[in-house]
């Protein structure tokens, strides 16, 4: 069940992570982009810590928060994309107190959705569309959270291995991207390492 509580323990984590993979995401970016989505994910995420005191038991309002804290400290397309996501997620959890595993289904529904809209891309482009894709399939099938999300965004990864990546900045490599990683699916991969969360 997510609440309140959950949510915070939830940002909080992620953004140890954040710290802990910094570099990491920074040196995966910079392979086909401008190297700084280890800064737009830190600063998203700390400006969310430094108002989690403020989340609520409204749910919605707790993810307007987090859209506004991404809209405030990144400029980058993917921190976009993401306050985005959490905006649109916001309007689907209005006033709810407490999320039941559909809802968590709906929330990762939201998110593929603006992402595909408001980053123009589509399924198979190699990005992290592709990994939510996965752990949406695989959450109608088990209530495993912490299970679902560290196979589906490793199983995303590998069945990309060896695909160009058809979206953004990296087109500009063309074939050289067969052998990267997509950034935005590495990043979820390791941020799914904070689970699992005790009352999830």
């Amino acid at each position: 069940m997510l609440n309140k509580e959950v949510l915070t323990n939830v940002f909080k984590k992620l953004l140890d992570e954040a710290k802990n993979s910094y570099d990491d995401f920074n040196s995966v970016d910079a392979k086909i982009g401008d190297g700084d989505l280890g800064v737009t994910i830190l600063h998203g995420l700390e400006e969310v810590n430094n108002n989690i005191n403020k989340f609520t038991d409204d749910m919605g309002a707790n993810f307007m928060l987090c859209s506004q804290a991404f809209v405030k400290k990144s400029g980058s397309s993917f921190g976009t994309l993401i306050a985005f996501s959490f905006m649109n997620i916001s309007k689907i959890l209005k006033e709810k107190n407490q999320c039941n595993h559909e809802d968590i289904v709906d929330i990762f529904e939201t998110a593929l959705k603006t992402i595909l809209e408001r980053g123009k891309t589509k399924l198979g482009d190699k990005t992290i569309a592709d990994s939510l894709d996965l752990i949406i399939k695989k959450l109608k099938e088990s209530k495993n959270y912490s299970e679902v999300f560290k196979s589906a965004t490793k199983q995303a990864l590998e069945d990309f291995k060896g695909k160009k990546i058809k979206i953004g900045r990296a087109r500009m490599f063309e074939d050289k991207t067969k052998d990267f990683d997509d950034p935005g699916m590495f990043a979820l991969n390791r941020l799914a390492n904070v689970f699992p969360i005790d009352t999830i």
